[in-house]
């Protein structure tokens, strides 16, 4: 570039950047106009802005980095701050449902295998003592997995037969498809079926009871 050239270029760069600052002023009085005037001061704002790109591309672009980044910052410490206000109200407690050690969990049930040996009426007590009772298996799940469980002992069950017909100590009726062999009151369980058996024997007992929270 000629010495000429470079004048006419420094005249035109001294004169775009005087215009630069005449509109900066400008923009600053129109701040607190009216509305219905500030939308006229937009593309003067939009040549300001392009003229400063031009004039000084990198500190412009410094700037806008920087507001972003004060932008961002400004961002994360409000939602910290909302964050914080928020009301910490007390979690309604959810009970945890569970059975007693050694006893065994199915469907809400707990079942307790006794190791003690007792008559029905004993058996009886003693699972009310551990707020159940002799177990009750009114469908066939319940008694598969009594079945399963059960090993090699015959377990008194809580069901025994009033006058003809057998019920479960809850007073429902018996009216499973096992059936229960002999024709004695109570009833335990044997190897894959019931059987009936004089109360007065000894056994040990299977008690159930309903989950309770721990």
């Amino acid at each position: 570039m000629s010495r000429e050239q470079g004048a006419v270029y420094s005249t035109q760069r001294g004169a775009s950047c005087e215009q630069e600052e005449s509109e900066l002023c400008t923009i600053h009085q129109v701040v607190n106009e009216p509305l219905e005037i500030r939308s006229a001061t937009r593309n003067t704002l939009r040549r300001f802005l392009g003229e400063r790109f031009r004039c000084h591309p990198v500190g412009t672009a410094v700037l806008i980095l920087l507001l972003l980044v004060l932008v961002l910052a400004l961002g994360a410490a409000l939602a910290v701050q909302s964050a914080a206000q928020v009301p910490v109200t007390p979690a309604t407690s959810q009970c945890v449902l569970g059975c007693p050690f050694e006893w065994v969990g199915h469907k809400g049930i707990c079942y307790y295998f006794s190791r003690d040996y007792s008559t029905w009426e004993q058996g009886q007590e003693r699972c009310s003592e551990l707020n159940a009772s002799l177990a009750i298996a009114q469908d066939g799940e319940a008694m598969d997995l009594l079945f399963r469980l059960r090993g090699n002992g015959g377990f008194w069950l809580g069901l025994r037969r009033r006058g003809e017909r057998l019920h479960w100590g809850d007073g429902s009726s018996y009216s499973s498809r096992v059936p229960v062999f002999g024709s004695s009151q109570c009833v335990y369980l044997s190897d894959e079926r019931f059987k009936s058996e004089n109360c007065s024997s000894e056994r040990p007992y299977v008690c159930s009871k309903a989950q309770a929270p721990l």
